[in-house]
């Protein structure tokens, strides 16, 4: 996760509702909000914190990528690909209707911070996309469901974030630009993109960040959501660049003190700082959002 910036980038509203279509009845296939399991999310969460650091190419990193791309598996999802040169890991639910959805997280996290192991920022959004791994029905009955867990999102050192940042999900934008490569969808085919970050926080706020489209958020329904936000810079701007609608779902007040929070980018963004009902929350309202698509 990065600073606060202050990016300008429009969506039209047109393109959205070509994308994604009128709001129609919201459904749960298979009671799939039902059935997301809070604890085993945070189960998920904690395996991870237990690796420690786990910035982008370090052995930290390739252990948490065995460990996404096993549980997608053990999940029974039939596609996971990691990409190269980054290593995003990327898994399909087939879907019956056409176009495909993004849920997006990034695995990695921020280098040189000694005992730096990213319970919120890095493992909460992953341990959400496992758990839905696991409960969204095989075929999905709407639009297929790309679970994207993106490398590269955190800068190296002090190198700007806007040129060094979002390194995988630029990977990833550009492979589907170029008609869909090694796991990626093809750009024309994706509806929309919800990515999660920094979402486990026990006082969970959730605003809309003022990049994000409007119409995307509205479907995000429960506590956590409603309010504005100022914007920020995150893996979901390469997308809103090439013309897909997108939604950051980003708590980016993290502990005292003004955004992004005093826990930001320390040792203190650990599993005590981090709850369950949290990612239950975000988990459901995602399975409701899906169900509107």
């Amino acid at each position: 996760m990065t600073t606060l910036r202050v990016l300008v980038l429009a969506v039209a509203v047109s393109s959205l509702a070509a994308a994604c279509g009128g709001e129609g009845e919201r459904v749960d296939p298979g009671g799939a909000a039902a059935r997301f399991d809070a604890e085993r999310s945070f189960a998920d969460l904690r395996d991870q914190v237990a690796l420690g650091p786990r910035s982008s190419g370090s052995p930290g990193s390739r252990r948490e990528i065995a460990l996404i791309a096993s549980r997608l598996r053990a999940a029974g999802v039939r596609s996971v690909v990691v990409q190269r040169p980054l290593p995003n890991v990327v898994a399909t639910i087939p879907g019956r209707s056409p176009g495909t959805v993004v849920i997006g997280a990034h695995h990695d996290t921020k280098a040189g911070i000694p005992g730096f192991a990213g319970a919120n920022d890095g493992a909460s959004g992953v341990a959400v996309l496992l758990e839905l791994a696991r409960v969204l029905p095989q075929p999905y009955p709407g639009p297929s469901v790309t679970l994207a867990f993106f490398d590269g999102e955190e800068a190296r050192g002090d190198r700007r974030f806007e040129s060094d940042g979002m390194r995988g999900s630029r990977q990833f934008v550009r492979l589907a630009r170029k008609g869909g490569r090694r796991g990626t969808p093809a750009l024309r085919s994706i509806r929309a993109l919800y990515l999660l970050d920094m979402v486990g926080d026990c006082d969970l706020a959730l605003p809309r960040e003022a990049n994000s489209e409007g119409d995307l958020y509205s479907r995000l329904e429960g506590e956590p959501f409603g309010g504005e936000a100022a914007p920020v810079l995150d893996d979901h701007v390469p997308f809103l660049e090439a013309g897909v609608p997108a939604v950051a779902v980003i708590d980016f007040a993290y502990g005292p003190g003004p955004p992004p929070g005093a826990w930001w980018h320390t040792p203190a963004d650990s599993l005590d700082k981090v709850c369950p009902a949290s990612l239950g929350l975000v988990g459901r309202a995602v399975v409701g959002a899906l169900g509107t698509l």
